[in-house]
């Protein structure tokens, strides 16, 4: 609490200073209109007689510096403790606002003093302890308020609507009054009075009518958005199924709760789908992992028993080839997104040709007939990298699970690349096409981590395949699986 005073010390100092300056200034022009002496009761003598005009004169300059500068100087010296930026900009709203209410009412004194000499001095003190001395401290007092913001960086938006609209209306309220003024004849002296209470008292009040009501307006349209706040604040990698107020207004803010909740949807599916494969990809390294463990303990603790020490060797070697291969597709799942590889034309036709005739020499692709039809170049715009990843997965999938033949076509259809890899193995029911690019998904479930992949194969060639702006699915076959990949012909990839 003492903190949130002290915070605020310059709105109150510039308010108090700019109320003690006017009636200071009032008090000492009744003191020396009295020390003239008792008003004299023949007329013309009262009119002809200048009481304070010395005083008037120097009220209007240069007491109207002083007066200005002592305000400034009190919103300065309260506000320490905040920026220099925000003292500064506080001590310069509260100079400049109590010195256009300052020159008002000096310039009304000015005006006044020549008509009615005998009288001017005691409507001063009169009018200033009532009216102007209350509301020039009360205006500025808000202006500073409004200019303070929240202590430091840049001023709020809030703070600098109600700044604005406040001087706008009080502003354009002074000159109409001005216009209406000048419109009048210039015999009609009842409407000086009205003039200079309605531009000394009336305006300073329209600015801070207008300001404290923009203020309260703007206070409550922005309570939504403090409230998406205050819920944002409190969401938390834990509680990401938490979603901010929808307010029932139908304009922008409601609309950008709308697009957080929709954000906060997608961030909290890829959470889990992070923490889904976090957990698959432990369990995947920590069967082979145990495996390979119990395997060298059980050599080291019983090394007698060991009649081929080469063969343990080769196959703890194997095993971490296969780990190795695990490690490197997840590397590649985790950093797919973060890194965006530069793009390239890539002849698709001869990427394949070249991985067909690797994989004819390959030992998992012995006894296999495997065949590549390119009719021409197939250019497509990407990573020649991932691309040549993508169609190695489409191969030693096919290679793991065909009887005897696998074909791979490249062909272009329209504005399209479209690459074929068939198989004439058992296929894939149309009821798991969808469930078989899920990581680490085996629909053979006989199959042994030796004898198969890690079920990451076919997810990193769809992912490859969708961030190269293309498609990768699973087609109706006679017989066997028939994979086809899509691809903008000579389009850039979206990654």
């Amino acid at each position: 609490m003492a903190e949130q005073r002290h915070r605020y010390w310059p709105v109150w100092a510039s308010g108090l200073a700019a109320a003690l300056v006017v009636a200071a200034a009032v008090i000492w022009l009744e003191a020396e209109d009295r020390a003239v002496g008792a008003l004299p009761w023949v007329i013309p003598e009262v009119a002809s007689t200048d009481r304070v005009g010395p005083q008037i004169a120097f009220l209007a300059w240069p007491g109207v510096l002083w007066g200005t500068v002592a305000i400034g100087a009190a919103g300065w010296l309260a506000g320490r403790g905040h920026a220099r930026a925000v003292r500064l900009r506080a001590a310069a709203v509260a100079a400049l606002t109590s010195g256009v209410l300052l020159v008002t009412c000096t310039r009304w004194l000015v005006r006044e003093n020549p008509v009615k000499p005998w009288l001017v001095a005691e409507e001063a003190y009169r009018w200033g302890l009532m009216f102007i001395g209350p509301s020039t401290g009360l205006l500025t007092a808000a202006a500073v308020g409004a200019a303070l913001g929240g202590g430091a960086g840049r001023l709020p938006y809030r703070n600098r609507t109600v700044l604005v609209a406040a001087a706008t209306t009080g502003g354009l309220f002074a000159v109409t009054i001005e216009v209406l003024r000048r419109a009048q004849p210039e015999h009609q002296e009842p409407w000086s009075n009205t003039y200079w209470v309605a531009l000394i008292v009336g305006a300073p009040l329209v600015a801070l009518l207008t300001g404290l009501l923009v203020h309260l307006a703007s206070t409550r349209a922005l309570r939504p958005v403090e409230a998406i706040r205050r819920e944002l604040a409190d969401i938390t990698d834990q509680s990401l199924d938490r979603r901010v107020p929808v307010p029932p207004t139908g304009d922008v803010i409601a609309k950008l709760a709308v697009t957080t909740n929709d954000t906060l949807d997608r961030l909290e599916q890829a959470s889990a789908r992070q923490q889904q494969f976090a957990a698959d990809a432990a369990h995947e390294l920590r069967s082979p992992l145990a495996g390979l463990r119990a395997q060298l303990e059980t050599a080291l603790r019983h090394p007698d028993s060991v009649t081929d020490w080469p063969e343990v060797v080769a196959g703890a070697a194997a095993d971490v080839v296969r780990l190795q291969a695990l490690a490197d597709d997840l590397l590649l799942l985790a950093s797919h997104r973060a890194t965006v590889p530069a793009g390239e034309p890539v002849d698709l036709a001869a990427l394949a040709e070249d991985l067909v005739r690797e994989h004819q020499h390959l030992p998992e692709a012995t006894g296999l007939d495997l065949t590549c039809e390119a009719p021409g170049p197939a250019v497509v715009h990407g990573n020649a990298t991932r691309l040549e990843r993508l169609v190695r997965n489409l191969l030693t999938n096919a290679c793991r699970h065909t009887a005897n033949r696998v074909e791979v076509t490249v062909d272009e259809d329209g504005s399209a690349v479209v690459l074929t890899v068939s198989d004439d193995g058992p296929g894939i029911p149309p009821a798991d096409r969808s469930r078989v690019f899920d990581r680490f998904t085996r629909l053979d479930a006989s199959r042994t981590r030796t004898s198969g992949g890690a079920g990451l194969g076919l997810p990193i060639a769809r992912d490859i395949a969708t961030h190269h702006g293309g498609t990768l699915t699973i087609d109706d076959s006679d017989r066997g699986a028939r994979l086809v990949a899509r691809f903008p012909a000579g389009a850039r990839p979206s990654c």
